[in-house]
């Protein structure tokens, strides 16, 4: 788990966190202080941000790739989910490149429970290592 090329920062709670709604994210304190993270905890976490962000709308992220499209795609009458997931996937394949700790997304898979999308994928980080997260409850379907 060497050459990991990105660093500390604030450990953030999710729970109950939907796309857009990152302003309801906390941060973890301990002792008074926000908890620092790194490593494998960080890109989680990384990972996680990227999934609830939607792509283009804060301005902070404008421009940059960081961000997916759940919000645009889903919900449309005339496009089939096969459409819907592959633009997902891609825009996890390319988006998560902006990570310097990941080198490339190795498998994808969106699973849709109702009205509950999750996303499940293992990458591989720059250190040559493979990582699996799952993110549930990832969107809502309105």
């Amino acid at each position: 788990m060497e050459n990991f090329s990105i660093g500390y920062e604030p450990e953030i709670n999710f729970e109950d966190t939907t796309i857009n709604i990152i302003p309801n994210c906390k941060f973890v304190l301990k002792n008074g202080s926000p908890n620092l993270i790194n490593k494998i905890m960080a890109v989680r976490q990384w990972v996680t941000k990227f999934c609830i962000t939607e792509k283009n709308v804060n301005e902070i992220y404008q421009g940059t790739g960081f961000g997916t499209r759940f919000k645009q795609l889903y919900g449309r009458k005339r496009i089939g989910y096969g459409f819907e997931e592959a633009e997902i996937e891609r825009d996890f394949r390319e988006g998560l490149a902006l990570c310097p700790a990941i080198s490339e997304v190795v498998s994808f898979e969106i699973k849709k429970n109702g009205r509950i999308l999750s996303i499940k994928l293992k990458i591989e980080l720059s250190s040559g290592d493979l990582l699996d997260i799952d993110i549930e409850k990832a969107y809502t379907i309105k």
